[in-house]
């Protein structure tokens, strides 16, 4: 009588060994190349901070050169202290005239409409449209104006002006710089004299 035999019974196929020299081999080969790989890139990762690390170093030392240079190159304190006096004298001064200054504006001090803000409000109405300004110092008989403007042609008018106003009577126009910078020209207006 025929029987039939099913191959793909687990008693008849070839057992599967996990643990054979081959599957050790191959196991072993593979851990060799990812260690291998892992070993190359931290040598490469040590190169590159080797690199900087020599990188860094260089940069400090041309530093600290420098600095030392630059203390080497002080005068002596003895010099050097009569030059720190005129300049804490000069600021003294400045800050004594602010001080004024300051003490008239918190009062509201204003001698025959010829305060600071009247001038401020004088500068203020007759600047020219195409100009800014960005600095005004006023004070001690000295008028400083420091902007810009697009059109350098419009200071003359302005600056005739400001001539002939009651206000800054006795000031006389002592400085005019301009120049050339991008966008439009930077200029400074310093009048000096026995006005306010």
């Amino acid at each position: 009588m025929p029987q039939q035999i099913n191959l793909y019974i687990p008693i008849l196929l070839r057992p599967h060994r996990h643990f054979s020299a081959r599957a050790m081999v191959q196991a072993f080969a593979a851990l060799v190349v990812g260690i291998a790989v892992l070993c190359a890139w931290i040598a490469i990762q040590n190169l590159a901070l080797r690199r900087e690390l020599d990188a860094t170093a260089a940069q400090h030392g041309r530093e600290r050169q420098s600095l030392l240079g630059a203390i080497a190159a002080q005068p002596a304190a003895g010099g050097n202290l009569a030059s720190l006096e005129q300049g804490l004298q000069s600021m003294q001064r400045g800050l004594a005239e602010r001080r004024q200054a300051m003490a008239e504006l918190m009062r509201g001090r204003i001698v025959d409409g010829r305060g600071p803000s009247a001038r401020l409000r004088l500068i203020a109405q007759t600047v020219p449209d195409d100009t800014w300004l960005e600095e005004i110092v006023s004070g001690s008989g000295r008028l400083s104006l420091r902007g810009r403007t697009l059109d350098p042609a419009s200071l003359k008018p302005w600056i005739a002006r400001l001539d002939h106003e009651p206000l800054l009577a006795g000031q006389a126009l002592s400085t005019l710089q301009v120049e050339q910078e991008a966008p439009g020209w930077r200029f400074v207006i310093v009048r000096t004299g026995s006005g306010p």
